[in-house]
């Protein structure tokens, strides 16, 4: 995120997590993956956090989304509270687009999806996005004329017996490098 702030004076981040990675820091640790968003939010060049199915997060990431103008929070609960209202998620994925700027980094935790895409993943959350619901959001970015400058994939952890966990991650990668390419 840093080398990126370097090429583009400002872009957005796409966050799709169950945790909200806000904490100034954690056990002590500046740069903890508890931390990374707070500590991408003293970038200059971003100028947007959307983060995207958390449902999990204390109460003082909370009180920081809600004084920094930059982040949008699109919690579960609210995507879920859309969908039984009869909002399609083709709309609520438009929505989410139309939040971000033209250049957009994501960043993805594995644990944003539902448990049962991601059963050993360290810390999982009931709730969270299908494995469709996530690539449908991100192939309507693309669509939305919104240029991936970069992404990331994190906290993908194989069982011990089955390497369910890993195709699953394997399969994100590989769509979210396409999407990346086809947004070019």
């Amino acid at each position: 995120m840093q080398a990126l702030a370097e090429k583009f004076s400002s872009y957005g981040i796409l966050h799709i997590d169950a945790h909200a990675d806000l904490r100034q820091a954690f056990e002590g640790f500046t740069y903890s993956h508890a931390s990374i968003m707070y500590n991408a939010l003293q970038l200059a060049a971003i100028n947007r956090l959307t983060q995207v199915g958390i449902r999990d997060l204390s109460q003082q990431e909370r009180a920081l989304a809600s004084q920094d103008p930059r982040v949008i929070q699109i919690d579960d609960w609210q995507l879920k509270a859309k969908a039984f209202r009869g909002i399609h998620w083709h709309q609520q994925c438009e929505e989410i687009a139309a939040t971000l700027p033209e250049q957009v980094y994501v960043s993805f935790d594995i644990d944003g999806l539902d448990p049962h895409f991601c059963p050993h993943t360290g810390t999982p959350v009931p709730g969270g996005l299908s494995f469709n619901e996530a690539i449908y959001l991100l192939q309507t970015l693309v669509k939305s004329g919104r240029k991936i400058i970069g992404f990331d994939l994190c906290e993908v952890a194989p069982g011990p017996d089955d390497g369910w966990d890993g195709n699953v991650g394997a399969r994100l990668l590989y769509k979210l490098a396409n999407l990346m390419f086809l947004s070019q």
